[in-house]
């Protein structure tokens, strides 16, 4: 065909009228005709599998509304929800963590922030911290975050019953959890984990409760707090935790044993009456022991229930008493650190546990909240020195990033 005759039909109305189409593809299809000029077409990220639903037991899992498993890996975050004189002094927990927090840990593929809040803050402040809990809440769901929110009744939080025995479930916390269970009992990526660490002082206290603390308060056992969530038709997953009542189960005493407190000598007869149970330890100086030791915490429990490590770390770097406690008789040298947590990583999926570590902070798993680069441990390890900037990080992200759950 001649250059005149193409000339000829492309100016011919039946010319223009294909001109126009081929135009209107390349405009609907971002194509531009200016080479390297053009806006790339956005990459589409990775999908994954969305949970749906409310989450429930199914043997020792967590599965959602269709019948999927659901693995929670995630973090803690301290925030001035569990600080009384922080939060009196104007900090405020939105200020700390935001979306850009909950996109960075979902980055990391994980799936569960773990929040502890005071009883006290929210009686004293209920709208402010309502309005506080809220927005984190719905900014770590909008990332797929489930929310674990974990009472932490102590003095720090503002308790007014200073004793360290009185750190154990009480009537007021009965009272928090029927007001915090109604307000989010229509969300199904929250959970709760109904007392941290608390010093109970045998199992049947720690399940009916009675008597009182040396400073007057009414115990409760942790039944009456599942039924407190219950009461409100909340449905969620409620997590229990042992604290001292397995006394030395993990080979501590007094404030570590409600810290590292184990369910080796739980009584069955003793297990909540609900069926959507989780069973939570914590972790941290004996981190190092064999996989043999690590179950033998959960005693019966193991096999039985679904799984939760709530916390845990190779923490050395901890503040204030338990700076050195936390690392006392675990390895100085980098590698080996680092094989400890990774040792620890492939426990937990071993026995299909759930867990959120200590915590997606600075001078954790992190090295800033501006990148959220992960901390890494250095050749040599010194137990106690809350000034360092080291930590699990880079191992924590590194295997989410090659054991997808």
């Amino acid at each position: 065909m001649s250059a005149k005759l193409k000339k000829a039909r492309l100016f011919s109305p039946e010319g223009m009228s294909l001109v126009c189409i081929m135009l209107l593809v390349l405009a609907l299809t971002g194509c531009s005709f200016f080479g390297s000029n053009a806006t790339p077409t956005p990459t589409l990220a990775p999908t994954f599998y969305a949970p749906s639903g409310l989450l429930h037991v199914q043997g020792t899992q967590l599965v959602d509304a269709n019948g999927h498993t659901v693995v929670l890996r995630g973090a803690d975050i301290g925030t001035p929800f569990s600080n009384m004189k922080g939060w009196q002094s104007g900090k405020r927990p939105t200020n700390m963590i935001n979306s850009g927090t909950f996109a960075a840990m979902a980055q990391w593929h994980m799936n569960a922030l773990r929040l502890q809040v005071s009883n006290w803050i929210y009686a004293k402040y209920p709208s402010d911290f309502l309005s506080q809990l809220d927005q984190i809440v719905r900014e770590a769901n909008q990332a797929g975050l489930y929310v674990v929110i974990n009472l932490e009744d102590d003095a720090k939080g503002g308790s007014p019953y200073p004793s360290r025995n009185s750190i154990i479930p009480k009537t007021e916390d009965i009272t928090f959890w029927k007001a915090i269970a109604a307000h989010y009992k229509s969300d199904p990526m929250v959970l709760f984990d109904l007392y941290n660490e608390p010093q109970e002082p045998d199992w049947n206290t720690w399940l009916h409760g009675g008597g009182t603390t040396p400073d007057g308060a009414t115990i409760v056992g942790f039944q009456d707090l599942v039924n407190a969530v219950r009461s409100t038709g909340a449905q969620q997953i409620v997590i229990l935790e042992p604290g001292s009542a397995g006394h030395n189960a993990s080979g501590q005493n007094g404030t570590a044993a409600a810290e590292e407190g184990g369910w080796t000598t739980f009584p069955l007869s003793d297990a909540i009456k609900d069926p959507d149970t989780m069973y939570s330890l914590h972790v941290y100086q004996t981190i190092i022991q064999p996989a043999s030791a690590q179950s033998a915490k959960w005693g019966p429990i193991l096999n039985r229930y679904p799984l939760f490590y709530g916390e845990w770390a190779f923490l050395t770097n901890g503040t204030g008493k338990s700076a050195a406690a936390h690392c006392q008789g675990l390895p100085t040298n980098g590698n080996q650190a680092n094989q400890v947590v990774e040792n620890f990583l492939n426990y937990m999926a071993s026995i299909h546990a759930n867990w959120t570590a200590w915590q997606f902070a600075q001078a954790s798993l992190v090295q800033n909240t501006s990148t959220y680069t992960p901390t890494t441990f250095p050749a040599t390890l010194q137990c106690g020195n809350s000034q360092a900037n080291v930590g699990m990080g880079a191992v924590v992200k590194q295997y989410l990033a090659t054991h997808p759950a």
